[in-house]
């Protein structure tokens, strides 16, 4: 079986949509398909194990609300995802996040495939949103499945003005990933934070906290390591707090390991989380969850394989 993911994200930068994408990748060609990659990479070099990836150009960073989204905005890649498209035949085409310019517009309107369309994110309304998906409507509903990875997702599509059969598949990890990390030994209960350095993440309200959280002399009891793209700029400016590293992006063994190594992940956002594949990969190791009550991580964390805290509240965060 031949498989096109059509992923309209910077491949070589890791996050939420482009894990998942990666990631089923190699599940499916571990499972014997023949799996290729449509997308963008601001790494010329960048690869998987006997998985083909088509990068159709250099990516620029585009601010999407309180998010900064790394895409391809070139009329030229109009002809080569036609063109891909016409000397290509598919099985299936999935088609991630299928209203974000240009890869994934332009792969709804050429995929000549049975094609699934998977909606990751958590969107407020906008009259903008509703008139971008009224001019995509026509060739959106006509593709074969529609998914959705949480119910807030889902609900989302009504920013769109849709109201057609969608199916809701949570996110899932790669199983493989987390067997071969170094246990280390540590005397201090060790807070985990992965995440870029967005006010929607949460950064800013997981800090003061745990600065008050020394206020009460436990500054020996805890270390909070906080992960993720420009992240390590904000050393700077919390210099008073020995206890905490700053570390930016890491990924693969260098992120497993902290993940295994850490008692506590704390995933603060206070917006625009569907999911949180955060939350997928510290329970995957035996993690400890903390998360705001959002309601993408509402309908993950139930108060039994996690802790919800009130967003926007560092107050019930520190107890």
């Amino acid at each position: 079986m031949k498989i096109c993911l059509v992923l309209p994200y910077d491949i070589s930068l890791t996050g939420g949509v482009t894990n998942h994408v990666v990631n089923f990748a190699i599940e499916m060609q571990e499972k014997g398909k023949d799996v290729t990659i449509l997308t963008t990479s601001s790494k010329n070099n960048f690869s998987i194990k006997n998985v083909k990836i088509i990068n159709l150009g250099k990516p620029v960073p585009i601010k999407f609300g309180s998010t900064v989204a790394h895409i391809l905005l070139s009329w030229k890649s109009i002809f080569r995802i036609y063109n891909f498209f016409k000397i290509n035949n598919f099985n299936i085409v999935h088609i991630h996040e299928p209203l974000v310019p240009f890869i994934s517009i332009f792969s709804i309107i050429f995929s000549r495939s049975k094609t699934v369309l998977t909606f990751h994110a958590t969107l407020k309304k906008s009259w903008k949103f509703r008139a971008w998906g009224y001019l995509l409507k026509p060739w959106v509903e006509t593709k074969n499945y529609i998914i959705t990875v949480s119910n807030s997702a889902h609900k989302s599509l009504e920013v769109y003005n849709y109201n057609f059969p969608v199916n809701v598949y949570p996110n899932g990890v790669s199983k493989n990933l987390f067997f071969n990390s170094n246990l280390i030994k540590k005397d201090k209960l060790k807070i985990l934070f992965v995440g870029r350095n967005e006010e929607r993440k949460g950064v800013d309200l997981l800090l003061k906290a745990f600065k008050l959280l020394n206020l009460k002399n436990l500054k020996n009891d805890f270390e909070l390591v906080m992960i993720g793209k420009d992240i390590e700029i904000l050393k700077n400016t919390y210099n008073e707090l020995d206890n905490c590293k700053f570390f930016g992006h890491l990924e693969g063994k260098d992120l497993y390991d902290h993940y295994r190594n850490s008692d506590i992940l704390c995933s603060p956002a206070i917006e625009n989380e569907s999911f949180g594949i955060v939350l997928m990969e510290a329970m995957a190791t035996k993690t400890a969850v903390l998360a705001s009550d959002i309601n993408g991580y509402s309908e993950l964390i139930n108060n039994k394989n996690g802790l919800l805290f009130k967003n926007k509240n560092k107050n019930d965060l520190l107890n």
